[in-house]
């Protein structure tokens, strides 16, 4: 299970926040990759909670209900993990288990990356931060508008409506959350949904989708016939504007997964369907997000959100958009690494010297609890730099290995990855770091 225990111990023990003596139920299907329920199972066993894996016919559709027997299933225990296939999010099935007081994680299509590098990877704390922050500013809402330069210009009234805030913290009874989570959302009144709307990113169902919305209802799909055909056979109820989301996590990335490509920062998505866990009243068996990519988000006419960038963040709470494509280093990237390392002036080659006397303001890592530099590790002994060291703990040595290469892109503001990551060995190497936590 390499470095899956990363998301599953975050989902376990931050997001719902378990205790030994609770019971836990996961629910997945054949279609789900079973390593995945196997690494949450895991992390319930590492705190002594009572753990069931519970395999099921996968349902066909999001928003589908599951059989009778898994239906009463779910209100059995008092945390429920859904690694399923297709969404039962927006079903009846869950809304009885969560009145019935269980704490669900909704985790539908699931990837290993949301697992080793993505969305369940974030500090949930931070998550919870932005959250709150943009929910403040719509919780009073009437009127939404969003556009976008690639043809987006869509409204809707949303007065009265609740916004749900969903930041992935699932520690006490009736709530409920996907993982992994981050976004603000709620259901537009039905009705009042005008204009066009063009999905950037929609899972099987492709790119470029072009919506054009007329009194709350989608009235026309092109660009995706696939769509259309899944829709046309709910019938006119599944074209109902049903959700409009605003992403909130730093760490997920859009991968071709809805559970993640939704709650990336700096996006919005709007969903079709089914919108009766969102206040709304419509009751079809299908709730299908779409992706905007750089969106401009007005609330009541004030621009919170201008080209994917939330505009009102103060200068010491903006967070740079997550990157969609990896940066490959150029030629002249290393020569210039080259050329820092080769001089002896340059803190590479002496870093112990120039970071040791500098302040450092303490803040929030926001990278993987693991390392680019050592083989993954999930717990007991591992060998570094010539020595055996033991960590019995996720939240223990690695982080303190992170924390030093965030401090050297803090320290130094450069995002050269590999100049940080040589430094990085640098200190390690030269003594600079022990396990009693005296480094830099």
């Amino acid at each position: 299970m390499k470095n899956l225990m990363i998301g599953a111990r975050i989902a376990v023990n931050q997001c719902t926040n378990i205790k030994p003596e609770e019971k836990v139920l996961i629910i997945t299907d054949s279609k789900m990759p079973r390593n995945l329920s196997e690494a949450l199972k895991k992390a319930v066993d590492e705190i002594r909670a009572k753990c069931t894996i519970k395999f099921t016919e996968p349902v066909k559709v999001n928003g589908q209900e599951p059989s009778h027997e898994i239906a009463e299933l779910m209100k059995k225990p008092d945390v429920l993990f859904l690694v399923t296939s297709a969404s039962i999010s927006h079903t009846k099935s869950r809304r009885d288990a969560s009145k019935a007081g269980v704490r669900i994680a909704s985790m539908p299509k699931v990837t290993e990356f949301s697992f080793t590098e993505g969305g369940l990877t974030a500090d949930y704390r931070e998550v919870k931060k932005l959250t709150e922050k943009m929910y403040e500013k719509l919780k009073d809402a009437k009127v939404i508008r969003i556009t976008s330069e690639n043809g987006t210009d869509f409204i809707a009234r949303v007065e009265g409506r609740k916004w749900d805030k969903d930041d992935g913290i699932i520690d006490r009874n009736n709530n409920f959350d996907n993982l992994p989570s981050g976004e603000v959302c709620a259901a537009p009144i039905e009705g009042t949904s005008q204009g066009i709307v063009i999905i950037d990113k929609m899972e099987k169902y492709g790119e470029k989708i072009r919506y054009t919305v007329r009194n709350g209802f989608v009235e026309k799909i092109e660009r995706s016939k696939l769509l259309e055909k899944d829709v046309e056979e709910i019938g006119h109820d599944a074209r109902n504007i049903a959700e409009i989301g605003i992403g909130t996590n730093p760490k997920a990335r859009i991968i071709g997964n809805i559970l993640e490509d939704e709650k990336v920062y700096g996006t919005v998505h709007i969903a079709i369907g089914n919108n009766l866990s969102f206040g709304g009243s419509v009751d079809v068996p299908l709730h299908l997000d779409g992706i905007i990519l750089k969106p401009t988000l007005e609330v009541d006419g004030k621009v919170l959100i201008e080209n994917g960038k939330w505009i009102f963040l103060d200068s010491t709470e903006k967070i740079e958009n997550p990157k969609t494509e990896n940066k490959i280093l150029t030629q002249s990237d290393l020569q210039k690494l080259k050329e820092e390392s080769s001089d002896k002036n340059n803190p590479i080659n002496n870093p112990y010297k120039n970071v040791k006397n500098k302040p450092y303001d303490p803040y929030i890592v926001r990278e993987p609890l693991e390392s680019h530099y050592f083989e993954p590790w999930i717990g007991g002994w591992t060998r570094l730099n010539g020595r055996f060291v033991i960590n019995p703990d996720l939240y223990g040595y690695m982080r303190k290995i992170v924390e030093i290469h965030e401090k050297i892109h803090n320290l130094y503001k450069t995002g050269n990855e590999a100049f940080a990551e040589n430094l990085t060995q640098h200190v390690f190497r030269n003594g600079y770091f022990n396990l009693s936590g005296n480094y830099i």
